[in-house]
Order: structure tokens, then C-alpha cells, then sequence
């Protein structure tokens, strides 16, 4: 009986250990899984929710400060906190520092203007139009939040020039009281954003350029199955976006300072590897498209000790020990291709009908291709394995400078665009005698400017004009039903943390950022507790057509003027990549990042890379490509052409005349022609003739240069595009 009861008894012992093992498993589970439920609730969501908060503190402070000090409108320094507040720490600095600029300067011709023709309206539209035209253009013809600052400098005439109008002696009270108002909301908003849980750009900076890294290792080392298109585009926005990011950090941290030359060095020199890579594989299909498979496989053979070592296990290499690793492969690579090209010739030597030029116009691709990646990789661990390192000095900088493309056209359309629209507006106000003109031209003259440089800007406007009508139901409700209720400072902050929460949070979600921007500013336009709280139906339901008007004058201005959706603004693309050719042909001192960020720049301006799907963009892409491929080999045919004696220099000069006469007019004589003259040069390089002028050496890179130009010619026939781009067009209708 004592064992049967001693064996129930270490029975249930074990069974109770067995159960407390599996619950304390369970509650170890559960805790991890609550702790990762955690992680990724604050990785995700806390973010939002601290925006938010940042958000709606920033507003209380600015409306608390603003009626301290008895300003006449409040709502003024809540729409400068609406209109600059961010996400990101730097952007709210850097929106604030050129909002004040661009407030200073409207201010000061706002106070001009009225000096000059408070009395005779006429002058006063056609100077205030030009100013409103001339701040429009320097809007498109700069970068960022230049742009900004610009925009700024526009619509701040509306604000203080144009009351000051109707009241000429209370002009400087006017500008001071605007100035103090727009100071109040920066200061609340630069505060709070960056003491109350900043969130820095210098995190998204090293986010995009790891990404960076990581998808251009992955196509170094897969191919590009799908096409070059989507690629291409990708690195695109990757390069304006790390520029803008970078532009932006300037006022943040000593990280972003200290590596600004840096981040824009990585800039351009992963510009002009991504660029090698493409015009490297664009040959090697055009090869495959040919019937020239051994070359193509050849030179695929040459850049396999690459493919291999830049991805490890199908992954790119993120820790410095695989970086240092990586440059090293590249270094060994670099000194040993010599040996692996003969390898290569002598392995094609035995076949039939091989054409050892085209292999030895990829293989000096690839060495290219070697050399930028082993300076972007530098580079790239300066950046991200020893951010402490030193950064790179301004003067090892300068000649690698981001360089613009301006097209003079699109930017007189959008000048004329917005001084028409004030025009338009300020005929009407003046011929009705409208009460609630100011605030329609004043909204005419934001949308117009602001909206200039979208890529699609009738779109944008319907989204900014669907935040207006969220505003001016909201300002209803607010004016109707809760203005009327408060009576203190608290019942001010709850009556307006609605709409402040409503903008902040569509503000937050890019694909809804117009919106939120059109609900903040007309809500704070509107909304009725500047002088005194309280609801004027009359006042609000002409403030709320006078913001349809306007909405409805810019929507049929940018209609009528939209230059990207014009059918001919592709075929001035076109055109402009073609002239940036001849300009590479006629201009010795053009650098191949200047030509390159040239052509960038147009097609980014374009509008086509933010719609990498469409037809057209594939159309536009493989015309940049096929720019990049023959203006990089003309720069190259002029960096051979620097040492050479003065008949060599002559045949190189005709050479470039003839393909700058082709593309300034692309027909099929002068094509003929240039054909002609490069496989006449060619053949006097091949047969030896160039003995006494030029050394072996020398002949060698002249004809590998020269027949990479025949080859992009000759590929621009229809007929001859590599089956890969046909199908990426047809896929892309």
C-alpha cells in the first residue's frame, strides 16, 4: 500500500514538474511574443502617435503664445505650424529657415509695392503679377526647400500687400504684425519638434543608402531578369531622394553636417556605376539580340568573379568585415582582369566567325565598371561602416557638383500661369467689389506656385482641392456649433484638436499628404476666432466660395497650360537628350558627371520617373540610356584624344562633328554618313597605318571607343532594338 501511494505520489510530482515546465514555456512565449508585439508596435506605430502629439503641441503653443500677445490672427501662426510641421526634425528646420527668408523678402516688396501704387490698383496687379511670375520661375529653377522659399516670397504679397491696400497707412503694422504671427508658429514648431521626440533625417539618410547598396548588389548579382526600366527609375529616385534628405539635414546633426560632402560624393559615384552597370548590360543583350552569343557569354564570364562576391548565400554583405572583404574582391579583381581577359581571347580564339572587338569594347566596360565600384565602395564604408571617419574635404569635391538641367520653357508656362491667376482673380475682386477677393487670390496665388513643379499638377490640385472642401466642412461645424461654446483657452485647444489631428494624420501618409495640406490651410483660413470667436454666415459662406473660385481659376489655368501633359513635351525631351549629345560633341570642358546629371535631371523633371509603368516612361528611359551610353563614350573618346598628335585630332574632330551633325538631324543620310566615316577610321586603325602617330596603347582605346559609338548608332534603328526593350514596351501598353 506505502509504494502504490509513493508512486501516485512521484506520479503527480512529475506530472506537476511536466505541467509548471510547459506553463513557464507558455509564459516564455508569450512574453516574447508580447515583447515583439511591442517592438514592432513602437517601431511602426509609435512614431504616428508621437507625430501626432508633437503636432497638436506645437499648434496649442503657437495659439497660446499668439493670444498672449494679443495678435490680431492667431490662425496665422496656427497655418505656419500646419504649413511647416514634419515628421522629421530637419525638415521642420529647414522648412522653417526658408519660409522666414521667403516672408522677409514678400514682406519687404509687399511694404515697396504699397509705397509705389497704393492709389492706382492697375500697376499695383501688373508689378504684383510679375513679382508673383518671377517667384514661380524660381520656384521650378531651384531645389528642395530653395523651392519653398520662393513659393513663400509669392504668396506672402497676398497676405500683407494686398490688405494693406485697402488701409495704406497701416501698411508697416500690417507686415509686423503677419512677420510676429508667421515668427510665433516657426518658433512653436522648431521647438517642439525638436525637443519633444525628434526623429532625425540622419536615420533615413543611412536607410536609403544601405538600401541603396543592397538593391544595386542584388542586380550586380542576379542580372536584370525584368528589364533594365524599373531598376534604372528605382536608382533615380534613390539618388534625388538621398540629395533632398541631404539638403534637408544641414541644420540637424554633426553627422549630416560633417558628411555632407561625403553623401553627395556616394551620390555621384553611384550614379556612374549604376550607369556603367546598364550601359554594360544593354550591350551584352544587344550582343544576344545580334546572334552573337559566345561574346556575350564571354563577357558575362569576365564579370562573374564579381556576380559571386558581391552577394553572399543571395544576400547582400552588410557587415564591415564582409565590406572590407568585398574591396578587396574588387582590388584582386581590378589588378588580375588582364590575365582573365586573355584567358577569355584564348578560349574564343577556336570558334568560328568571332568578332574579338565586340569582347574588347565590354571588357573595357567592365574594367570602367571595376574601377566606380571600388570608389563607390570607398565611399559607401565611409558612410556606413566609420560614420566618425573624415569626411570628405569640399576641395576633393569639386568637380563632382550635382548639376541642373533648366528648361526655359515649362518655367515661363508656369510664370505666366501663376500671373494670369492673380490677374484673373484681382479683375474679379476689383470689378464686383468682392468682399472675400484677398483670401481667393491668396489661395489662387498657392496653388499656382505650389503646384508649378508636380509632375501631375491637375491631380494634385483635385487632391488639394478635396482637403479644401474636408476644411470648409469642418470650419461649419467648428464656427456653427463649437466656437460658440468656448469661452477660455482650454475650450479653444479642444475645439480646434480635430482638425489638427485630421491634418497631422493625412499629412503623415504621403499618398495623402495633399489633402491634409488643403484641409490645414483652408480650415485656418477660415475658421472664426481672429478678432473675435464666434460664427458670420455671411463672412463664411463668401470665404467658402471665394476658396472654390480660386480652386476653380488655377484647375482651369492648369488645364489650359500644363506642359507635361502636352503631347509635344515628350518630343522636346527627346529633342533636349539629342542636344545634350551635340553639346558633349562641340564642348571639350563637359565632364561626364555634368553631362550625366544633366540628362537625369531632364527626364526627373519630366515627370516619367514617377510613373515607371507607362509606355512612355519605358520609351523615355531607353532614350536616356541610349544618351548616357553615347555621350559617356564621346567624353571618354575626348579623354583618349587629349595626348594625341594633330592628324589623329583632326580625324577625332570630324569624327564628333559628323555624330553632333547626326543628332542635331537624325535622318537616315546623315546616319549613313557617320556609319561610314567611323567603320573608315576603324578600318585605318585596324590595318596598322597609325604606326607613326599613335602608339598601340592609344590605337587600342580609340578603336574600342569608336566602335561603341557605331554601336549605339547603329542600334537606334527600330529594327535593331534588342528584343528585351520590345517586349518591355509592348508589356509596359
Amino acid at each position: 500500500m506505502r509504494n502504490i501511494l509513493r508512486q501516485s505520489t512521484n506520479l503527480l510530482v512529475h506530472r506537476l514538474a511536466a505541467a509548471m515546465t510547459v506553463v513557464r514555456q507558455g509564459l516564455r512565449l508569450f512574453a516574447n511574443c508580447v515583447q515583439q508585439a511591442g517592438a514592432d508596435w513602437y517601431r511602426q506605430d509609435f512614431p504616428l502617435i508621437g507625430y501626432l502629439f508633437k503636432y497638436l503641441l506645437a499648434a496649442f503653443l503657437a495659439l497660446w503664445l499668439a493670444l498672449k500677445m494679443e495678435m490680431d490672427q492667431p490662425a496665422t501662426a496656427l497655418l505656419t505650424v500646419v504649413i511647416v510641421m514634419h515628421f522629421r526634425s530637419g525638415m521642420v528646420i529647414t522648412k522653417s529657415y526658408y519660409r522666414l527668408i521667403g516672408t522677409v523678402i514678400g514682406i519687404l516688396f509687399s511694404m515697396l509695392l504699397v509705397a509705389w501704387f497704393a492709389q492706382d490698383r492697375f500697376p499695383f496687379f501688373m508689378v504684383a503679377a510679375l513679382w508673383i511670375g518671377l517667384c514661380t520661375a524660381g520656384s521650378l529653377v531651384t531645389r528642395n526647400f530653395q523651392s519653398y522659399g520662393f513659393v513663400l516670397a509669392g504668396y506672402t504679397l497676398c497676405i500683407v500687400g494686398l490688405p494693406a491696400t485697402l488701409t495704406p497707412w497701416h501698411t508697416f503694422q500690417i507686415a509686423s504684425t503677419r512677420l510676429s504671427e508667421i515668427g510665433v508658429g516657426l518658433l512653436s514648431a522648431t521647438l517642439v519638434s525638436e525637443l519633444i521626440l525628434p526623429q532625425r533625417l540622419w536615420e533615413n539618410i543611412q536607410a536609403v543608402v544601405r538600401g541603396k547598396f543592397r538593391d544595386f548588389s542584388v542586380l550586380l548579382g542576379t542580372g536584370a531578369p525584368a528589364g533594365l526600366n524599373q531598376p534604372f527609375l528605382k536608382f533615380m529616385q534613390d539618388i534625388y531622394q538621398l540629395e533632398s534628405f541631404r539638403a534637408s539635414a544641414q541644420f540637424e546633426t554633426d553627422d549630416a553636417r560633417v558628411h555632407s560632402t561625403t553623401i553627395n560624393q556616394l551620390n555621384v559615384r553611384f550614379m556612374a556605376v549604376s550607369t556603367t552597370y546598364i550601359v554594360f548590360q544593354r550591350l551584352v543583350k544587344r550582343l544576344q539580340a545580334g546572334g552573337r552569343q559566345p561574346e556575350a557569354d564571354a563577357l558575362l564570364a569576365l564579370m562573374q568573379p564579381l556576380t559571386e562576391t558581391i552577394l553572399i548565400d543571395g544576400h547582400p554583405v552588410e557587415d564591415a568585415k564582409a565590406l572590407a572583404s568585398l574591396q578587396q574582391t574588387v582590388i584582386v579583381f581590378r589588378q588580375g582582369f588582364d590575365g582573365l581577359f586573355n584567358q577569355q581571347l584564348l578560349a574564343l580564339a577556336s570558334l568560328p566567325d568571332i568578332n574579338l572587338l565586340e569582347v574588347e569594347t565590354g571588357a573595357e566596360l567592365l574594367q570602367r565598371l571595376a574601377t566606380e565600384l571600388a570608389a563607390y565602395l570607398e565611399t559607401y564604408v565611409l558612410l556606413t561602416a566609420n560614420p566618425r571617419a573624415r569626411q570628405v574635404d569640399t576641395r576633393e569635391f569639386m568637380a563632382g557638383q550635382l548639376h541642373m538641367h533648366i528648361d526655359w520653357l515649362p518655367v515661363f508656362i508656369a510664370a505666366t500661369r501663376g500671373a494670369l491667376t492673380l490677374l484673373i482673380l484681382a479683375a474679379i475682386w476689383m470689378t464686383i467689389d468682392w468682399p472675400s477677393g484677398i483670401l481667393a487670390m491668396t489661395l489662387g496665388v498657392i496653388t499656382s506656385t505650389l503646384f508649378a513643379a508636380s509632375p501631375s499638377p491637375t491631380a494634385t490640385l483635385r487632391q488639394f482641392a478635396l482637403g479644401v472642401i474636408l476644411g470648409i466642412a469642418l470650419v461649419y461645424v467648428s464656427n456653427v456649433f463649437w466656437l460658440t461654446a468656448a469661452h477660455d483657452y482650454v475650450m479653444l485647444c479642444i475645439v480646434i484638436a480635430p482638425a489638427i489631428l485630421l491634418t497631422a494624420w493625412l499629412s503623415a501618409r504621403p499618398a495623402m499628404a495633399v489633402v491634409g495640406a488643403g484641409l490645414g490651410i483652408a480650415y485656418f483660413l477660415m475658421v472664426g476666432f481672429n478678432q473675435a470667436l464666434g460664427d458670420n454666415p455671411v463672412k463664411y459662406f463668401n470665404d467658402s466660395i471665394a476658396l472654390m473660385i480660386a480652386l476653380a481659376v488655377s484647375g482651369i489655368m492648369f488645364s489650359l497650360t500644363d506642359y507635361a501633359a502636352s503631347p509635344w513635351a515628350s518630343t522636346r525631351v527627346f529633342n533636349q537628350l539629342r542636344q545634350l549629345v551635340i553639346d558633349a560633341c562641340r564642348y571639350a570642358d563637359m565632364t561626364a558627371t555634368e553631362f550625366e546629371m544633366r540628362a537625369r535631371d531632364l527626364i526627373q523633371c519630366s515627370g516619367n520617373v514617377h510613373r515607371p509603368a507607362s509606355a512612355d516612361s519605358v520609351r523615355m528611359v531607353e532614350a536616356l540610356c541610349a544618351t548616357l551610353e553615347m555621350g559617356h563614350a564621346v567624353i571618354a573618346l575626348r579623354g583618349v584624344a587629349g595626348g594625341l598628335s594633330a592628324q589623329p585630332q583632326r580625324l577625332l574632330q570630324h569624327t564628333l562633328m559628323l555624330v553632333a551633325h547626326y543628332y542635331k538631324q537624325p535622318g537616315q543620310k546623315n546616319r549613313q554618313q557617320a556609319l561610314q566615316w567611323l567603320d573608315h577610321f576603324l578600318a585605318w586603325l585596324q590595318g596598322g597605318e597609325y604606326a607613326e602617330v599613335l602608339t598601340p596603347m592609344q590605337a587600342q582605346k580609340l578603336t574600342t571607343q569608336l566602335h561603341f559609338i557605331r554601336l549605339v548608332i547603329a542600334a537606334e534603328m527600330p529594327a535593331k532594338q534588342p528584343q528585351a526593350l520590345r517586349m518591355e514596351v509592348a508589356h509596359a501598353e
